[in-house]
């Protein structure tokens, strides 16, 4: 599925196919170094990591850490994207390139994508950025796209100290002014480009029970979902929920 396009880059889900890419992706020396080891060595715990790790976070965020593909010729380049980690309070843009990719920019043009995504489909108004502190290229990345600089800190999500970037909207809203651009999103995903952002609009508990007996987290799924929830698309009786996450729609179980 899609997600979002820039001039040379296509960022679109993960799926099984990207194996043998993600496994070498994990042992670069640099995502070793500087992310973690996720310990995935041949491409069927690939192909597990990009289930567990990625596909199901489409499902329950609405958004996730992206393949980066080139337009030109569909070569996959590596991943970029934005996640909730546990132990940080707002999601987190990350991204990883292998090393033969390096130095033509794009991980910067992806990653400004991903800051634009964030806050045009999906409505974020706080992101962070989390470096290892001795990744300075990573941190340029993230200050070029207009995050800034909030120094080295011991949070909850990494054992060591990383270097934190954050943005924040500058313009207050209130609720009425968010719940209205809850409905603008949910419309988008419902009916126009933005499908993959979809249960990014519901509440934790409707995405619990669209999850409880899943096993299909296809984007052909998804299309069909929106298709079954399509009708609710202008419903102003929909409910809007404050979470922590922020306001989401309430679906009524039956559908």
């Amino acid at each position: 599925m899609d997600v979002l396009r820039t001039a040379r880059l296509r960022l679109r889900w993960f799926r099984q196919s990207d194996a043998a890419f993600v496994r070498g992706l994990l042992n670069e020396p640099a995502w070793i170094a500087h992310i973690y080891d996720a310990q995935v060595r041949t491409d069927e715990q690939a192909a597990a990591w990009i289930r567990e790790r990625l596909e199901a976070r489409y499902w329950l965020l609405g958004y996730g850490f992206w393949a980066v593909e080139r337009l030109e010729d569909g070569e996959l380049l590596g991943l970029a994207g934005v996640i909730q980690r546990e132990g940080l309070p707002h999601p987190d843009i990350g991204y990883g390139f292998p090393a033969r990719f390096w130095g033509h920019g794009y991980a910067r043009e992806a990653a400004a994508a991903t800051f634009d995504y964030c806050r045009r489909v999906l409505g974020l108004r706080h992101l962070l950025g989390t470096t290892a502190p001795e990744n300075h290229p990573s941190g340029r990345v993230l200050l070029a796209i207009g995050m800034s600089d909030e120094g080295l800190q011991q949070t909850e999500a990494h054992e060591g100290l990383s270097r934190v970037y954050s943005w924040h909207d500058p313009v207050a809203q209130d609720d009425a002014g968010e719940i209205a651009a809850l409905r603008a999103r949910w419309h988008a995903a419902l009916r126009g480009t933005a499908r993959p952002a979809l249960m990014a609009c519901v509440t934790p508990e409707t995405v619990d029970r669209v999850m409880a007996s899943r096993t299909d987290l296809s984007p052909q799924a998804l299309d069909h979902l929106a298709q079954r929830w399509a009708p609710l698309a202008d419903d102003p009786t929909l409910r809007a929920v404050r979470t922590p996450a922020g306001w989401r729609l309430e679906v009524p179980a039956d559908r």
